[in-house]
């Protein structure tokens, strides 16, 4: 699912299609979906679209960050 998410965004500059893809994960798919996603960046990121791979990722550092910031 994640490869055809990419497609839909191919049309956009790099950059603003893994932005673009972050944001969908992030915003649609529930926590079980991103940890799979996850998983198959650790494992299989040369069988991903390269896009996903880097969306992927964003989306782990971003919910890195919030889960640093809320610490007391």
């Amino acid at each position: 699912m994640g490869d055809d998410i990419a497609r839909q965004f191919a049309h956009l500059p790099e950059a603003e299609a893994v932005d673009a893809i972050a944001r969908h994960v992030e915003t649609f798919w529930d926590p079980r979906m991103r940890n799979r996603l996850r998983a198959l960046v650790a494992t299989d990121a040369d069988t991903l679209d390269p896009r996903l791979v880097a969306a992927a990722r964003r989306v782990r550092d971003r919910a890195t960050r919030k889960e640093t910031e809320a610490q007391p």
